[in-house]
């Protein structure tokens, strides 16, 4: 292999690994940094060998773009200053699923929201929104994996503008679950966002949280946990060991155990029975077992939430032993 030749494979395999590490994706800096001279990718897209994803940003053939790719593409896009922002910021740092198409902020005189405008990847077919804000300091930007994106407390200002109540409470909580949410923070940027859109069902939901929300391992059970609190029923622990088990939630002074089976059927005969043993045991340590399944609590709520009730006060009015001695 002569010199060109080793040299021309060498800047492949560095092109190659860039768009790997990159998302999927490789800037314009990024192949002058590698050695690619605006001529030389100029060609290559005129031949098919770099796919264009938006404004100076690129790909290969046969590349899937996953969310990191269409993020990096956004913001670079998207010139000096870019940031991701609103739920793609959200969904960076971890605390929403990413749905597209993909926001973007940037300093500007702009109205927040009016008017926005939109690019699109017409060969990868996503969107970007591009927002202004008159007001974006230093300290509400920060970087994630290589992105530059706003705060977790930006970003959430920014998601409750078209989020729905449940939507802002469960990002709440995967925010306290990462220990990425700065509360006393978010608080300032509130303060600082008066009259802003959604700032109402923010603060809304700041009331409504409760710590035990975070301590939910799937979305059924904060579904649940929901459900009691808008009740105002009291709030139980959440997966809480009793040695060997771990409830799902556990009220102590009603020595009451809740269990939920989001998917109303067991996966098999071993599962079956070892939920049947955990509830035998437990019953015999003095606790009663409640098993709920999906269906009470997305297609019958109210029901489900009326019979929990009723069975609080039950174990409320039971009578507290004096003695663990038996006379039987």
């Amino acid at each position: 292999m002569g010199v060109e030749a080793s040299r021309a494979a060498a800047l492949n395999r560095s092109l190659r690994d860039s768009v790997l590490t990159g998302g999927g994706v490789v800037t314009g800096p990024e192949l002058r940094a590698l050695g690619f001279s605006r001529q030389m990718v100029y060609r290559r897209r005129r031949s098919g060998l770099l796919i264009p994803v938006l404004r100076d940003v690129y790909t290969l053939p046969g590349t899937q773009l996953g969310s990191r790719g269409r993020q990096r593409a956004a913001v670079h896009s998207g010139g000096s200053g870019c940031v991701l922002s609103h739920r793609s910021s959200l969904a960076l740092h971890g605390l929403v699923r990413d749905k597209l198409p993909v926001h973007v902020s940037r300093k500007g005189g702009g109205s927040r929201t009016r008017g926005v405008p939109v690019k699109e990847s017409s060969e990868f077919g996503f969107r970007v929104v591009s927002h202004q804000s008159r007001s974006f300091p230093a300290s509400q930007i920060t970087e994630v994996g290589g992105i530059r994106t706003t705060t977790v407390e930006r970003a959430l200002v920014e998601f409750c503008a078209d989020a729905k109540p449940a939507e802002i409470g469960k990002a709440l909580s995967q925010g306290e679950r990462e220990r990425v949410l700065c509360w006393e923070t978010l608080d300032e940027i509130l303060a600082a966002a008066s009259g802003r859109k959604g700032v109402g069902r923010l603060r809304a939901e700041l009331d409504f949280w409760h710590p035990a929300f975070a301590d939910a391992e799937s979305e059924p059970e904060e579904d649940l946990l929901r459900l009691i609190r808008a009740r105002s029923l009291p709030m139980p622990e959440a997966n809480v060991f009793l040695d060997p088990y771990k409830a799902d939630f556990l009220w102590p002074k009603l020595k009451l155990v809740v269990e939920l089976d989001p998917y109303g059927t067991h996966k098999g005969r071993e599962s079956f029975h070892r939920d049947r043993r955990k509830s035998v045991e437990l019953e015999a340590r003095g606790y009663r077992v409640i098993r709920f399944t999906w269906e009470d609590v997305y297609k019958h709520p109210e029901r489900t939430l009326r019979e929990l009730d009723r069975i609080m006060r039950q174990q409320a009015a039971l009578p507290v032993p004096l003695s663990s001695n038996r006379s039987w």
